[in-house]
C-alpha cells in the first residue's frame, strides 16, 4: 500500500514549498495532487512526490527550466 505523506513530512521528501505555492501548484497541475484523508487531514502519495522531485532533478541535469514564467520573472 502506498504511503501517504504529511505537509512537514514533504521537507524530507525535498520539497520545500508553502501551503500557499503547492496549493497553487496543485490547482496549475504542477504538483501532485492531494489526497484527502479527512475534514481535516490532507496529505500526498510519496510515490508521486519521489517522481515529481526526480522529475524536478533530471530537467535540471539537463538544463531544462522547469519554472513557469512568473517564477523566472522572480528570479
Amino acid at each position: 500500500m502506498p504511503r501517504i505523506l504529511t505537509f512537514d513530512e514533504l521537507r524530507d521528501h525535498g520539497v520545500l514549498l508553502g501551503r500557499r505555492q503547492l496549493a497553487r501548484l496543485e490547482a496549475e497541475g504542477r504538483f501532485p495532487k492531494r489526497v484527502v484523508i479527512s475534514d481535516a487531514r490532507i496529505g500526498w502519495l510519496e510515490t508521486e512526490i519521489d517522481e515529481h522531485v526526480r522529475q524536478k532533478l533530471s530537467g535540471r541535469a539537463k538544463g531544462v527550466s522547469l519554472a513557469s514564467p512568473a517564477e523566472k520573472a522572480h528570479k
